[in-house]
């Protein structure tokens, strides 16, 4: 999966989506969605149309264990043959829980979109 690709698959929730880590004012929504990038590898196979393998984590930070939206996302993701590792944490002191796991996303990075 491309990140434009990704992008959509994470729009379709109808949730708020951010990229990068959770500010404080945004924990107390009843469901939240953040991912940023942690790695990057090169992809050295010729004849590859993206140049980068980009290793997200995907954060949902919700009022309640199992949302409908994480059960949700983890269908929409299986469906596109990724099956991801999901693990949870409680946050006690703000009532939520937060259940996170990685994803390899194909990009290009370092090169110019129009050349």
């Amino acid at each position: 999966m491309n990140k434009e690709e990704f992008i959509e698959l994470l729009d379709e929730l109808e949730i708020p989506v951010s990229e990068g880590t959770p500010k404080d004012d945004e924990m107390e929504d009843e469901i939240r969605l953040h991912y940023w990038d942690y790695n990057w590898e090169d992809n050295v196979a010729s004849g590859q149309e993206y140049n980068t393998i980009v290793t997200y984590q995907v954060s949902v930070i919700a009022n309640k264990p199992r949302h409908p939206k994480l059960l949700e996302l983890k269908k929409r993701l299986n469906l596109k043959g990724y099956h991801p590792s999901i693990q949870h944490e409680h946050l006690q002191e703000k009532r939520r829980v937060h259940s996170f796991f990685s994803i390899d996303i194909l990009e290009n990075i370092g090169v110019e979109e129009n050349g």
